[in-house]
């Protein structure tokens, strides 16, 4: 069955503001409860400390939030998702108090408030982790976590108490954090930490988090998970957004999704599983996602690298890459699979080994020069390596490839004009025009430039390195679009994703990789999770 987001689409779904009786909605057999009034935990119904009833808000041309309605409840994680621009953080803004909706209600403990600004909803017992850092890196830890409510003593700050009750909510919380530091010298994880901590400074009775896991590793996932945890059981509750599926069926209790503003529904998560989510949020089914492969292969081989090595993450590896194939790599996380893109893409230098295109050995140790001979990088870090985020859109495309469109060191403007309304064009990059700042993009729209700039060299060789981090359902399946065109159209492509789903689904061949060496090759009906994994760790 395929469900169409949207209010009547779905068999069972209502808008909870205006029916009182939950009605089952049928996945596979099993039944997610829909639209529930109460909460029951235990045997018990609890009464919801948030209720959005018929929120709206409208900007110029754009109806953010179309009359929605949802309840969250003490004690939960409540996750918000939906694709990119489907009206989660205008939600949330309004929540914390940044916009204010044009009509609707938001109550607390079943009382009407009303936020002007981020101090009301703070006072109100509402604090949010933002996606972006808030943290001033100047500042010690202990004075970002009370900055904007700084502990004074006779009108001076008093510093010795701060750091106390640094210390005591890190306690309390089971963060671990040096209240000495100075913020902006700790890694991204610790200042994530930081901005968790500061948000609980104000003894929050719902904190908001906002992608909180989009810089933090598997294991500093688990340390989030476990705070979590913690926060539940002291009754907290817990607005979670998250482009992670498993995150998703990880942290939360409760989900509602959203659609072009829309609410499409509220729902139990042990009740449903990742196709159904995926379903309620694009109104398709899991296997429409991917385009098919291509049927009819080519044996014609465009690439090949020898026992490749670098100083110490990547050994002895050897592969090759067939015209129009699409080569997957499969790893846990840190098995050397970003360094051995890094190396073949020239970033990192290879201190053994040969690359070959076309049948002729490539020597260079520069990305600039694997580009010149024709092959493209996309790197895992859009914002902070892949794109200038001071620059357009238009700038940004034309800079790789600046140098095939100069005359005697003069740049042909007709020329890079024409490149770049070609890359906007093919790539289908949503931006009012190329001289738009590429910062002000949303992050689906972001990687297909960070894409265009390789694309735009026109490379006979594509390596990508997690190229849907952090972008929305919709996105994704615009690049899994692109990645099948580019291999039509002949072009090699070596991808590692750590989505295991985007793995099997876009890759032709996969190899598996541990401690930095390929522990095996899968390909055609081979390709399915369990004989991954034994690859990945190193049980083949």
């Amino acid at each position: 069955m395929v469900l169409r987001p949207g209010v009547g689409g779905i068999p069972g779904l209502f808008d909870g503001a205006q029916k009182k009786v939950a009605v089952p909605l049928k996945f596979r057999g099993r039944k997610a409860v829909v639209g529930l009034h109460a909460w029951v935990l235990g045997g018990e119904k609890m009464k919801p400390v948030l209720e959005i009833k018929d929120l709206d808000k409208k900007f110029v041309g754009v109806h953010a939030v179309d009359h929605v309605s949802f309840q969250c409840y003490p004690g939960t994680v409540h996750v918000l998702q939906g694709e990119n621009g489907a009206g989660k953080s205008t939600i949330l803004k309004m929540l914390s108090g940044l916009y204010q909706p044009d009509s609707g209600e938001i109550c607390l403990h079943g009382r009407k408030v009303t936020f002007r600004q981020p101090r009301d909803a703070q006072e109100q017992g509402i604090a949010m982790v933002y996606q972006e850092m808030t943290i001033l890196p100047e500042l010690t830890v202990a004075q970002n976590v009370f900055l904007n409510k700084e502990v004074r003593k006779r009108k001076l700050l008093d510093e010795r108490e701060m750091i106390r009750r640094t210390k005591e909510l890190g306690e309390k919380y089971g963060i671990e954090v040096d209240p000495y530091a100075t913020a902006g010298e700790l890694p991204i994880a610790a200042q994530s930490m930081v901005e968790i901590l500061k948000a609980l400074a104000s003894e929050p009775d719902i904190l908001i988090l906002d992608e909180p896991t989009s810089t933090l590793t598997k294991t500093e996932v688990q340390k989030l998970y476990a705070i979590v945890q913690g926060l539940k059981e002291m009754g907290k509750t817990i607005l979670f957004i998250s482009h992670r599926m498993e995150e998703v069926f990880q942290f939360g209790d409760r989900i509602t999704i959203m659609k072009d503003g829309k609410l499409v529904g509220t729902y139990e998560i042990s009740k449903l599983s990742s196709d159904d989510i995926i379903r309620l949020m694009v109104g398709r089914d899991l296997q429409d996602i991917f385009p098919p492969k291509l049927r009819e292969k080519n044996s014609e081989e465009i690439f090949r690298v020898e026992e490749l090595s670098d100083a110490g993450c990547v050994h002895n590896v050897s592969f090759s890459i067939r015209k129009g194939e699409v080569l997957g790599i499969a790893a846990l996380d840190g098995q050397g699979q970003t360094e051995l893109l890094r190396t073949v893409a020239g970033v990192r230098r290879h201190t053994a080994g040969k690359i070959f295109l076309g049948g002729k050995e490539l020597r260079y140790q520069t990305a600039k020069k694997a580009l010149r001979l024709g092959i493209g990088y996309v790197p895992e870090d859009r914002k902070g390596q892949g794109l200038c985020l001071s620059l357009s859109v238009g700038e940004n495309l034309a800079l790789a490839s600046m140098r095939r469109r100069q005359t005697a060191g003069v740049i042909r403007r007709k020329a890079e004009r024409e490149v770049i309304q070609k890359m906007i064009t093919q790539l289908n990059i949503k931006t009012p025009s190329a001289a738009q700042a590429v910062a002000n993009l949303s992050g689906g729209n972001q990687q297909k430039v960070s894409i265009g700039k390789s694309l735009a060299d026109e490379p006979k060789v594509l390596l990508l390195n997690e190229p849907t981090r952090g972008i929305d359902v919709e996105a994704k399946q615009e690049i899994y679009r692109l990645i099948r065109r580019l291999a039509k159209e002949g072009v090699g492509i070596l991808i590692y994703t750590s989505d295991m789903m985007e793995v099997i689904g876009l890759s032709d061949r996969i190899f598996t990789m541990y401690e930095g060496r390929i522990t095996g090759e899968l390909s055609g009906e081979e390709i399915e999770e369990e004989a991954i994994m034994r690859g990945a760790m190193n049980m083949a």
